[in-house]
């Protein structure tokens, strides 16, 4: 018996049922997460920041005027959950928050699994995302209530669906990739690599300069709307102003 043959097939076993393992780990980073969350400790710093725009949009109802920093869409996101909770308990806003940011980032794991589906064999790809969720760093920034696990999320999303065959998806990308701008301006710098990644896909020839004239249209028509709320209130678009 070839005894190099065993160890493919018994991982191939092992792994057979995805949604099942892909559940599992999902299930295993939500309470590594959970037993670590900084119970009765107010967020801080950036995430203070982040707290206080989500909590005065979700009073006012419109973007807050009194805030300049570009990084507003994570905020944008926290505060009709924010409006949702009727609490006289500041804690209990900070916790939604944080439960918010931790439950983004366990579903990272999808878009994650399908990029390193697209290079690697399925049980590769679900060890890769064991190595992600798990990692002590991704855990420690994931409860802070921080935009780094919606940046992640999205960051990954923008490339799983990039490298996907159907043109579809392709075009999906770029509406992501507009939205991984608009959580932190340094997203935007991804629109170049995509860009040459395109057109070494598809050649540079008429049908593909059409085909990412329309993905990049998507692109600007995703991230129209925001810039121009924000150059309206703060007189700054929060992308090439910084």
């Amino acid at each position: 018996i070839n005894t190099t043959d065993r160890f493919p097939k018994r991982m191939n076993s092992l792994f057979s049922n995805t949604f099942m393992f892909l559940l599992l780990i999902a299930i295993g980073a939500l309470a590594i997460r959970l037993y670590y969350f900084p119970y009765n400790i107010p967020i801080s710093l950036d995430g203070l920041l982040y707290f206080w725009y989500a909590s005065d949009t979700s009073t006012l109802g419109h973007l807050p005027q009194t805030y300049i920093f570009p990084n507003n869409l994570w905020p944008l996101f926290v505060s009709p959950f924010f409006y949702m909770l009727k609490s006289n308990n500041f804690l209990d806003f900070m916790y939604l928050q944080r439960l918010l940011s931790i439950s983004i980032s366990v579903l990272t794991i999808i878009p994650l699994y399908f990029l390193c589906r697209r290079f690697f064999d399925r049980q590769y790809a679900l060890i890769g995302v064991i190595l992600f969720v798990l990692e002590p760093r991704i855990i420690q920034n994931s409860i802070l209530g921080l935009t780094e696990p919606f940046f992640i999320l999205l960051g990954t999303t923008t490339l799983a669906l990039f490298f996907s065959d159907k043109m579809k998806y392709v075009y999906s990308s770029f509406a992501a990739l507009a939205l991984f701008s608009l959580i932190r301006y340094e997203g935007l710098l991804l629109i170049i690599p995509i860009t040459i990644i395109f057109f070494v896909r598809f050649g540079r020839n008429k049908p593909a300069i059409k085909r990412y004239l329309l993905a990049l249209l998507i692109f600007i028509l995703v991230i129209t709307p925001m810039v121009y709320s924000r150059i309206q209130i703060t007189g700054r678009d929060g992308l090439t102003s910084h």
